[in-house]
């Protein structure tokens, strides 16, 4: 590394000092180059590197050798796509462990307004439930980080369908593009019957030019289920309004969503690099 860049980066520099820096390439004899302070200094890397990385650092030394410590705070759900998935599994299924005790109202029909109201009042009485399930709540709010408006808002519906369990949901407001007015509901978890489903619901309220309308298409791991579903689905209200949605097609679960629509998503973010020692 050109000795005039040392030189300018200890001028004025106490040890103990931390500095901002990010991660910019590749450079040579395995070595990278960041920029810190905005000047360009090469870096040997412990870890996957990943550029643009913003990183904070502390001087440990700057004779005879200039040395920073990365000390940016280490990766976390907030942070890393692969631990955010990974805690909402666990907290997930930490919570759902208490859900036998859970009642859900009989069905059909599937009133989604009586049983939000019969989970809520069951989590008021239950003090490690509710707990667990405020777990779970938060992470699906950190979620909303690594997905996009377009996409929806992640979010954590155990309640909508009776023995429903690994439940995800995204929500979302129909564009003009979609035929908007109206929602947009995607929802994914698993049935002791059908096993893994996805539902890809729209909702269009009434309009000048049409009747209020429902429709959804149904994926199932066990296709040949599909009439239990739809028969469940058949009768869905909210509160007084009767829904009645209409099935636009039935059939198996693909593979891309095996693991379902969060996975997927939070997946294909760009994971942050998860740390560095710098010796330059």
């Amino acid at each position: 590394m050109p000795h005039s860049n040392t030189q300018a980066f200890r001028r004025g520099r106490k040890v103990g000092q931390t500095v901002q820096g990010r991660l910019v390439s590749p450079g040579p004899g395995g070595l990278f180059w960041v920029v810190v302070s905005g000047i360009k200094l090469l870096a040997s890397l412990d870890h996957e590197p990943v550029p643009g990385r913003e990183l904070t650092f502390r001087i440990e030394a700057l004779e005879p050798e200039l040395v920073l410590k990365d000390i940016t705070p280490p990766p976390s759900s907030a942070t890393e796509p692969g631990l955010l998935l990974a805690g909402i599994a666990a907290a997930r299924t930490r919570f759902e462990r208490h859900l036998p005790r859970f009642a859900p109202p009989p069905c059909p029909p599937l009133d989604l307004t009586a049983a939000r109201r019969r989970f809520l009042d069951w989590l008021a009485g239950d003090a490690a439930a509710r707990a667990d399930f405020s777990a779970v709540q938060e992470l699906f709010r950190l979620a909303q980080a690594f997905v996009s408006r377009a996409e929806g808002r992640p979010r954590y519906l155990p309640w909508v369908l009776p023995g429903l369990t690994k439940a995800e949901a995204l929500t979302a407001r129909l564009s003009p593009e979609e035929g908007g007015p109206g929602f947009r509901l995607r929802l994914f978890g698993h049935l002791p019957g059908p096993g893994h489903i996805a539902i890809e619901a729209r909702h269009h309220p009434t309009t000048r030019e049409a009747p209020a309308r429902t429709v959804y298409r149904l994926m199932l791991e066990r296709p040949q289920e599909a009439a239990a579903c739809m028969a469940m689905l058949a009768d869905l209200r909210f509160g007084k309004a009767v829904l009645a949605p209409a099935c636009l097609s039935a059939g198996a679960l693909p593979a891309p969503l095996a693991a379902g629509f969060l996975a997927r998503i939070v997946a294909a973010t760009s994971r942050p690099f998860t740390g560095l020692r710098l010796r330059v």
